[in-house]
């Protein structure tokens, strides 16, 4: 499922009930039963009947956000109502969309989106056989003082490959890829690294000419280095044989990635 900001329609406390009463109606008028309408709206059934009886007046602000709000139950057969509190002076009323806090682009959230952008370009096109992993391939890369997940932006459900080559991605999220967000966020400050992408295990790593360390299986590390530029693990029971390159950002770990390719050729 891919999270999108919500849309939300904002309107005054006392003009609620009004909403509700005429949601009731339109959907009362195509032929939805009062026992869903109670459901949909969390509004007893006595209630949802009075409303679908009633025939008093409501202005055609209420009546148009009522319509494209019914529109969207009567596909979902779903909605939610919450409360809004505001605290400023004039009174906010319209139709937004309200993001996730980690999905607003701040300078940071759109500097680490652009470098993610770019390393997708640099290495769009370009044969990655032998590289590619059992499981979705994907790069992650952190805020500077990352804390959780949702400091750490990836592309969505990983990289689109067709025929060995990296073609497309669906879109660049915060909080995704929990595996490499993890991994990234545990070792970061022990290998100096922003930013991580999933490849195949490389046999011959000797031959890359890089500077490589051993995970244990619990993804710790067994060796330090004060520069580490690929992470191996063997895999274990259910886990595939995988390696890591990591680096100062994603377009960095994109530069090693194109080394090594041509160093194992």
């Amino acid at each position: 499922m891919i999270n999108m900001p919500i849309e939300v329609f904002l309107i005054g406390r006392e003009k609620t009930i009004y909403l509700k009463k005429s949601i009731a109606r339109i959907l009362y008028s195509k032929k939805i039963e009062q026992s869903k309408i109670s459901e949909i709206l969390n509004l007893s059934q006595p209630m949802v009947s009075n409303y679908c009886s009633s025939n008093e007046k409501i202005s055609d602000n209420i009546m148009k956000i009522a319509q494209e709000i019914a529109e969207k139950v009567i596909d979902k057969q779903s909605v939610n109502f919450q409360t809004c509190v505001t605290f400023l002076d004039k009174n906010v009323e319209g139709n937004f969309l309200i993001a996730d806090k980690n999905e607003i682009l701040t300078d940071e959230n759109s500097k680490i989106t652009d470098n993610l952008k770019q390393a997708f370009y640099k290495l769009k096109e370009i044969d990655i056989s032998g590289l590619i992993p059992e499981v979705k391939i994907n790069i992650a890369m952190s805020k500077k003082n990352a804390k959780k997940s949702d400091d750490v932006a990836s592309f969505l459900n990983g990289l689109i490959i067709i025929e060995d080559k990296i073609t497309g991605y669906n879109s660049i999220r915060f909080g995704k890829s929990k595996h490499l967000s993890s991994l990234l966020l545990n070792l970061k400050n022990k290998i100096n690294a922003n930013a991580i992408m999933n490849i195949a295990y490389i046999k011959d790593v000797e031959k890359t000419n890089t500077n490589y360390v051993y995970l244990a299986k619990d993804y710790k590390l067994k060796d330090r280095l004060n520069k580490v530029d690929i992470l191996l693990h063997k895999g274990d029971f259910g886990i595939e044989p995988c390696a890591y390159i990591v680096g100062e950002n994603a377009v960095d770990v994109v530069n090693k990635l194109i080394k090594i390719k041509d160093k194992l050729n």
